[in-house]
């Protein structure tokens, strides 16, 4: 049972104006979820993740908001790979979550519109171990890296099918179809093929050889992030930091980007757009400003066997490592 909608995001608005319950958010997480509940009026339920926790949500915190009220109807949101940290859900970890999940018959929206994107290429959707009350969201934007063809895409059990059934109503009264050359690209895209897999192969190891660089730069200089997984974003951490930055004046993520935007010219997010508290210096990187056509076929030339040289990385990707040394040498001055 699939409904494809122009964009996964508009589904996403109609699954929260159909289902009446609290719509349940780890922080931090992407950007739009709790804005469409509030547009609805739906009472949002933020659960703070920890640093230690690679900012993940855990069976016990899940078990924990269950408990308070247990016949609640709840709207579970899980984004793997995450954005905006990368990470993504061991098979244990989803297994668990499933289990707490089915116990409080929690309705699970798994976002995994980054899923093809995992690093290695083993994403595992938490709907294998938890298919009644799973629905599954993606789309053709991220994975195809085809950014502004909307097409959204939610697969339904047979046991939410009344829900499928919901939305379909509504979405027949907020939109017609997904547009015609849309719909032409995704019948490619679904179609798979060897092309495809090539495509996909060569995008998640060069994410995989920019992500895992700039990790290790920023470690290097004394940041705290957690090594990303999948898709095209960090989550570094500054709290080293707190009493230096302090002294020049930076309380708060908001500040922090202000400033690293003024003096180094680098753009990033403040964690606070996530969910995250406002005095944690936590930022959302994206190390995504380079060709990615030049980078592929160039990556086409290199081994399967061998891993992308820094000096590959440094010739076709150089902007966001550039980014990344202006960061670590304002930190360190």
């Amino acid at each position: 049972d699939v409904l494809i909608g122009p964009g996964s995001k508009e589904l996403m608005f109609l699954l929260q104006l159909v289902y009446y319950g609290d719509l349940v958010i780890p922080t931090p997480s992407w950007v739009s979820y709790a804005p469409q509940a509030h547009i609805i009026g739906r009472h949002v339920r933020w659960v703070p993740t920890a640093r230690e926790d690679h900012w993940m949500l855990t069976p016990q915190e899940l078990e924990a908001i269950c408990k308070k009220d247990p016949q609640r109807p709840r709207l579970v949101i899980l984004n793997y790979p995450s954005n905006p940290t990368g990470r993504s859900y061991t098979v244990k970890d989803l297994k668990a979550l499933a289990a707490v999940a089915r116990k409080n018959r929690v309705v699970l929206l798994s976002d995994e519109i980054y899923g093809e994107l995992h690093h290695h290429g083993r994403h595992v959707s938490i709907a294998r171990f938890y298919p009644e009350g799973t629905i599954i969201s993606s789309g053709l934007s991220k994975w195809c890296g085809a950014g502004g063809w909307r097409l959204g895409v939610f697969v339904f059990p047979p046991a939410l099918r009344w829900l499928l059934e919901a939305m379909a109503v509504v979405a027949s009264e907020t939109f017609t179809s997904t547009a015609a050359p849309i719909q032409y690209a995704a019948v490619r895209a679904y179609e798979g093929g060897l092309e495809i897999e090539e495509y996909l192969w060569h995008s998640r190891r060069i994410l995989r050889g920019i992500g895992t660089t700039i990790a290790r730069r920023l470690e290097g200089a004394g940041v705290i992030v957690p090594r990303p997984q999948g898709a095209f974003y960090l989550f570094p951490d500054f709290e080293n930091f707190r009493e230096e930055l302090g002294r020049r004046g930076i309380r708060t993520n908001e500040d922090l980007c202000h400033r690293l935007l003024e003096e180094t010219g680098v753009a990033l997010l403040p964690g606070s757009a996530f969910g995250a508290r406002s005095d944690a210096l936590t930022l959302r990187l994206a190390y995504v400003d380079f060709d990615g056509a030049r980078a592929l076929t160039a990556s086409h030339d290199v081994p399967r066997e061998k891993p992308l040289s820094q000096t590959f990385l440094k010739t076709y990707c150089d902007a966001p490592l550039s980014a990344v040394e202006r960061i670590c040498a304002w930190l360190l001055r």
